[in-house]
């Protein structure tokens, strides 16, 4: 029986290399961005030059090699000249800015739904007309939202649809949310955040409340100093969290956590009662100097004040609510 020779395709190989150029012309600048999306809608392409490699590459293995050479350099070409030629090429980043004037607003609440980008949030100038300046560079399609003539409701947040998966982008520009308020009206403030981190500073604010629905990335809060007392009620996931407290001011602070870390910078002089109803898991690291309350009986676990507390003007209670496995570190 004559036996003929076996032959090796160079499909495979070419695609390889292939996908390596695209991404090299990429980072060199010479191919705009582009999605994942734009490449994938090639598929059809793709059965065809497998079929004819699996065809020919048996008798004619250079066959399959020109297949995916033209294969390569036909999706180049288009990833280069397509949006010169008003071609979608499917790219998803895009930088836009929401404002919203301040006019008459008596009151704001904002409410903030993140997403996988880092959030930075920062007070704008007292001088400044606008209500809320935000600077996002994102993937995905934004909603802002405001309602209200004179206490406003403003919401933010990134949506995606079901096929954006596929609108991965081969570039690493960095997705960020930056957002100012106004220090000029009370404000509310409710924040969900996603897996990217957050750094929010509110120093400067009228803040009258604030809620925080912590998710897997880290967060970083400041709270304000501000003559009427106000609420913070943080919820955590597998995220750290940094919570630095105002001086001069009375604030309640409610936390329940989860496996990441939790830490409290407290003014070393203020007025401080803990009461702890869940301890969790994780560890619980007290101040040095707190007294056990009177009242500690009802609470499950305890509760703890520094001397004088009772009678100070500026009062800090901070509830420990529920505790995972995450320690919470109060200092």
């Amino acid at each position: 029986m004559e036996r003929h020779p076996h032959h090796h395709s160079f499909f495979w190989p070419i695609i390889l290399v292939g996908v390596g150029i695209i991404w090299l012309l990429r980072n060199l600048g010479i191919i705009p961005l582009f999605s994942l999306g734009a490449i994938l809608q090639f598929w059809p392409l793709l059965l065809i030059v497998l079929g004819l490699d699996i065809l020919f590459s048996r008798r004619y293995p250079w066959i399959g090699s020109v297949v995916g050479l033209l294969a390569v350099a036909a999706v180049v070409a288009y990833l280069i000249s397509g949006p010169q030629l008003g071609l979608a090429t499917g790219s998803t980043v895009k930088t836009e800015t929401f404002s919203e004037p301040l006019g008459s607003t008596a009151t704001v609440k904002y409410m903030i739904d993140a997403s996988s980008s880092p959030v930075n949030v920062s007070a704008l100038d007292t001088n400044d007309k606008d209500l809320i300046l935000a600077n996002i560079t994102h993937r995905g399609t934004m909603r802002f939202d405001v309602s209200g003539s004179e206490d406003k409701i403003v919401r933010i947040s990134e949506e995606y649809y079901n096929t954006d998966w596929f609108n991965w982008d081969f570039s690493f520009d960095r997705m960020k949310w930056d957002i100012a308020l106004s220090p000029n009206v009370p404000s509310e403030f409710d924040l969900n955040g996603g897996s990217g981190s957050l750094d929010v500073d509110l120093r400067g604010l009228q803040l009258t409340a604030f809620a925080g629905d912590f998710g897997s990335g880290s967060s970083n809060i400041r709270l304000p100093e501000t003559k009427e007392s106000y609420t913070a009620d943080i919820q955590s996931g597998s995220g750290s969290v940094t919570l630095d407290l105002p001086e001069k001011t009375s604030l309640t602070l409610t936390l329940d956590t989860g496996s990441g870390s939790t830490s409290v910078d407290v003014p070393s002089d203020a007025a401080l009662r803990i009461e702890v109803m869940d301890d969790g898991s994780g560890s619980l690291s007290l101040p040095n100097g707190l007294q056990k309350s009177n009242d500690s009986s009802v609470f499950s676990i305890g509760a703890w004040q520094t001397q004088g507390y009772d009678n100070a003007e500026d009062q800090i209670l901070i509830k420990i609510l529920g505790q995972g496995s995450g320690s919470i570190s109060i200092h």
